[in-house]
């Protein structure tokens, strides 16, 4: 058992350079939301981000990789803005509660909070400080960096700046290092203006009815637009806001890399808006996922 505060400091600094003229045109940034964030557009193409972390953990689980019982609460708020053209604040709460039943099961339970930002002169965050859920360590069944608000156009998800996420997970213990997890996973990610609740609104772009949306060649100095073109059809659809994940997951200790290894049978019975990200199609109902390490 243990109650510890931590420190941290860390100074990133990005810059890109040389970089093709054409990547400044409003018509070609309006096409990928990831560019101008990315390519550091309207910022001089540097940025720099100077931040301490100061955290809290209050810690007595019994063991670190196959806990049978304890808890563990942690604490911690990155602050940038000593320094550096990026201001902003990230606190993070986390409690995990782990009940011991018999010898062989035990259930698991999380629950994390997490809310970004700006501050100062910052007005908008980078994408890559923005938050998201998906994955192995989040919401399984779903791929990392997949739940989150996305451009109606294009699908892509931009990330949020608070998240809720919960997990349960029954573990039975089978022989030794080998274990049987069922699980339930569900988390939500918001943009900024918006609140946690159980349902959301989103808005859709008929993007079939998008008529020669850009006309334009890649070496040209002029984009040409039809000024007559009717609006694009958009409608608001009210959906889940807390994205599920539910199934099994044999868990199991390789003795000689020092890791459990973990396959993972995932069904996402909430899944709307969701999409794949190696296809970019709707997420599938049903996944299989082979992952290293713990979820929490």
């Amino acid at each position: 058992n243990f109650s510890r505060m931590f420190i941290n400091y860390s100074l990133e600094q990005t810059e890109v350079k040389d970089l093709n003229e054409i990547y400044k045109d409003p018509l070609v940034l309006a096409r990928n939301p990831f560019l101008r964030d990315s390519l550091l557009i309207g910022q001089g193409q540097r940025r720099t981000i100077s931040k301490i972390g100061p955290s809290w953990v209050f810690n007595t689980v019994d063991q670190p990789i196959f806990p049978m019982s304890g808890k563990r609460l942690s604490a911690s708020i990155d602050l940038a803005g000593l320094g550096g053209n990026t201001q902003f604040y990230k606190p993070m709460m986390e409690g995990i509660y782990i009940w011991k039943q018999n010898n062989r099961f035990s259930m698991a339970m999380r629950g994390q909070v997490e809310f970004i930002n700006p501050i100062g002169g910052t007005l908008e965050l980078p994408i890559f400080e923005k938050l998201f859920l998906g994955g192995e360590y989040s919401v399984r069944g779903f791929d990392i960096r997949s739940i989150g608000p996305t451009d109606p156009y294009s699908g892509l998800v931009l990330g949020g700046n608070k998240s809720l996420l919960f997990n349960v997970e029954q573990n039975f213990n089978i022989a030794g290092p080998v274990r049987l997890i069922f699980f339930f996973d569900a988390g939500q990610v918001r943009r900024q203006g918006e609140g946690f609740g159980w349902t959301q609104q989103v808005i859709q772009v008929d993007t079939a009815a998008i008529i020669n949306p850009l006309l334009s060649d890649p070496f040209r100095t002029l984009s040409l637009t039809d000024p007559n073109a009717p609006p694009v059809p958009t409608t608001i659809v009210e959906q889940k806001a807390f994205k599920t994940s539910t199934g099994a997951e044999v868990r199991f200790f390789m003795p000689v890399l020092n890791v459990p290894f973990r396959l993972i049978f995932a069904y996402n019975p909430s899944r709307e808006g969701v999409m794949d990200q190696s296809s970019l199609r709707p997420q599938d109902a049903f996944q299989f996922r082979f992952a290293v390490g713990t979820t929490f």
